[in-house]
């Protein structure tokens, strides 16, 4: 045993300095990952961002998936309960028929609600078409109904020329407002523009922070074509007062609680705002690899960094 430990375990002068050299080498080979430490930590952040990105946009197609579900089912059993609520059609005069008649068209109980107390304010029905004017009626229960509405003369059309010359009131123009600092009340002015939009569209304007461009109040929620054609003339923009969202201190809600920002988009500029810092500029959040650049052209003008 002593000539085998000897034979394997002596080491001549020579032996001990490769030995030594060769540990040196090694020590050296272990410390140099680390001379790159700072960019090897950058790109581990870049990579965690993307990873993250990639799992908000997974959220967001899930979520979408899951929408497009409860979607197809609601318009499945909405449809099943249109075809139950068809009602019976029959000639009548909206200006005098009762709840029950209205009912018994197959209208909405909502809707007859709303015709009602449309009616009870001193509202008529001067032909078929203004039906259409009643808020929540369907454009397809309107085209059902309207072929046996018949309204009876109230005997004004009957009296004299002179006499509808004399006191037929001529309506006054409406005025033209800004759609910027215009209240609810002025824009209850506007043709067509019945409760509850006026209340909308400026609900929708402070949410936005202020319109760009009067096409964008065509936006607000329950504005159809009809009626967006029919007050454009009226309306028009003096103050350029927007209300911009600093990037550099909101919070994912904050940016997600603006009508173009989705939610995904606000918490992925949140965290790329964590991981590199304050922004210098608007448009560094287009280094976001989900914001294409329409994206980005609709909602920076919204945006500020200081």
């Amino acid at each position: 045993m002593n000539k085998i430990f000897k034979d394997y375990f002596t080491f001549s002068k020579n032996d001990r300095i490769a030995i030594v050299i060769l540990i040196i080498i090694m020590l050296i080979f272990l410390w140099l990952p680390n001379f790159f430490s700072v960019e090897k930590s950058t790109v581990k952040a870049d990579t965690k961002i993307v990873e993250q990105i990639e799992t908000l946009n997974t959220e967001r197609q899930n979520t979408y998936i899951n929408s497009s579900n409860n979607n197809t089912n609601y318009t499945t059993s909405y449809t099943n309960s249109d075809a139950l609520a068809k009602g019976v059609l029959f000639s009548f005069d909206p200006n005098t028929l009762s709840e029950e008649g209205w009912l018994k068209l197959g209208i909405r109980e909502k809707t007859v609600k709303t015709i009602l107390n449309y009616c009870s304010k001193g509202g008529k029905f001067k032909q078929p078409e203004d039906i259409r004017k009643i808020w929540g009626l369907r454009k397809d229960e309107a085209d059902r109904i309207i072929p046996y509405i018949k309204i009876a003369d109230n005997g004004v059309a009957s009296t004299s020329n002179s006499y509808n010359n004399k006191y037929s009131p001529t309506p006054a123009k409406p005025a033209i407002v800004d759609v910027n600092t215009a209240t609810s009340q002025q824009f209850k002015l506007l043709p067509g523009l019945e409760y509850p939009l006026p209340y909308k569209i400026v609900s929708y304007r402070e949410k936005l922070g202020g319109f760009l461009t009067v096409q964008q109040v065509k936006e607000t929620y329950g504005m159809t074509d009809s009626i967006f054609t029919a007050i454009l003339p009226y309306l028009q923009i003096q103050s350029m007062a927007i209300r911009k969202i600093n990037i550099n201190t909101a919070s994912d809600f904050d940016l997600g609680g603006h009508p173009y920002i989705d939610k995904a988009v606000a918490k992925a500029i949140v965290i790329y705002r964590s991981k590199h810092g304050a922004y210098k500029h608007v448009s560094d959040i287009k280094k976001i690899v989900f914001i294409t650049e329409e994206v980005f052209n609709k909602m920076a003008p919204y945006l500020s960094v200081e």
